[in-house]
This record gives structure tokens, sequence and C-alpha cells, in this order.
């Protein structure tokens, strides 16, 4: 009797543990999905400083369209323009979850991300094209000096392509980082 209750004894010592080996192996891993989720977070949070810094430049660059001859109300249409995009840009940053989040919460936080994000872009895309169309008006209306006119397509058309390489470079990164997260949250979540 005496032999079965030391083997009890051991089993339940053994089990003990085994119980305490696979809470700390529990605990390694849940640091490391916490790491990779913070690079995860710093990549993304870089990703989107890019966004925030062409808003800002192209604030800057404005007012050279009245330097041209474009119209007073061209140049602050085009900076409203920019004002709003950087505006959204700091909003849509603070969407990103911090490591103290919840999962849920932080699973959250980036779908809404993910979810403003293409919605800004049908909308970007609507006012680049509403913004280009007044552009050649204010171009061709006779008050932009030839010189001026030259200049502006050169500078627009170079812009354009390198804004718009970069841009959708971002935008992959981006989603791409979201997607990353997503993952890495429901992972987990799972353990």
């Amino acid at each position: 009797m005496e032999t079965t209750d030391n083997t009890l004894k051991e089993m339940q010592q053994q089990m003990q543990l085994l119980k305490d080996k696979l809470d700390k192996q529990t605990i390694v891993n849940d640091q490391m999905m916490r790491k990779a989720y913070a690079g995860g977070i710093k990549d993304l949070r870089s990703n989107y400083s890019v966004k925030t810094i062409a808003a800002v430049a192209a604030m800057l660059g404005c007012p050279s369209f009245y330097n041209v001859g474009c119209s007073l109300t061209f140049v602050i249409f085009s900076e409203l323009i920019m004002l709003i995009a950087l505006g959204i840009s700091i909003y849509t940053n603070t969407l990103i979850p911090k490591m103290d989040d919840d999962l849920l919460s932080a699973a959250g936080k980036l779908t809404q991300f993910k979810k403003i994000n293409a919605e800004w872009l049908k909308y970007g895309i609507l006012v680049l094209v509403l913004w280009l169309g007044w552009l050649v008006v204010e171009l061709f209306s006779g008050e932009v000096t030839t010189i001026g006119i030259y200049a502006m397509i050169v500078g627009i058309v170079l812009g354009l392509t390198i804004g718009m390489t970069l841009g959708l470079k971002v935008r992959r990164n981006i989603k791409k980082g979201i997607d990353e997260l997503l993952g890495q949250i429901k992972d987990m979540q799972n353990m």
C-alpha cells in the first residue's frame, strides 16, 4: 500500500514538473510571438510615416503653383486637399495598436485601419482626377506663362510617376504588414 502511495506521489510530482515546463514553453512562445508582432507594428508605423511625410512635402510645394500663375483659389484648394490627407494619415496612424493592447482590441484596430486605408484610396483617386482636371484648366487658361506650363507639366509628370510608384509600394507594404499582423494575432489567440 505504501509503494502505491509513493508511486502516486512520484507521478503527481512528475505531472507538476511537466506542467511547469509546458507553462514556461507557452510563456516563451508568447514572448516570441509578441516580439514578432512588435516588429510588424514598427514596420507598419514606418511605412505609414512615409505617407505623412509625403503629405507634408506636398503641402509645402503647393504655393509654387501660385508663383507660375495659377489662381489663389486653386492653391488654397490644393493646400486643403493636402491638409485633409495629412489629417487622415495622422488619424489612421493612431489606429495602429500598441503592444499593450489586448489581442481582440488590436485585431479590431488593425481591421479598422485596413478598411480606412482601402476607402481612402478610392476617394484619393477621385480627388486626384478632379485636381488634375482643374490644373489643366489653370495651365491653359492663359495666365500661366509658356515656360511655366512646360515646367509644371514636367514637374507634375515626374511627381506623379515617382509619387505613384512609391505610393503603391508603400501601400503594398502596409497591406502586407496588416495581413501578417492579423495572422500573428490569430496565431496568438489560438495558443
